[in-house]
């Protein structure tokens, strides 16, 4: 999922509630949580600082698996190993 999808997920939607954060923080601590790099993207200064506001935080086992289980194994862009040089 990318951007506005999945932060109108009913899942997410229900976790920022649940830990009072925003999606998009709900899905950058599963990304860190995870020990996948994120660089969230936004030129507006109240959410770059929401976007820094992670680590007071720890999403649940169970919640990283709710989580996991929206995998649908489908790519949203392009695929890293099909790039090539020009």
């Amino acid at each position: 999922m990318q951007g506005g999808e999945v932060l109108n997920n009913q899942l997410i939607q229900d976790l920022a509630r649940k830990y009072n954060k925003t999606g998009a923080q709900i899905i950058i601590r599963w990304h860190l949580q995870n020990n996948i790099v994120v660089i969230p993207k936004s030129v507006t200064p109240s959410r770059i600082e929401e976007n820094f506001q992670v680590f007071d935080f720890e999403l649940s086992s169970e919640d990283m698996k709710k989580i996991d289980d929206l995998n649908t194994n489908e790519r949203i862009g392009a695929d890293p190993a099909e790039f090539y040089r020009v």
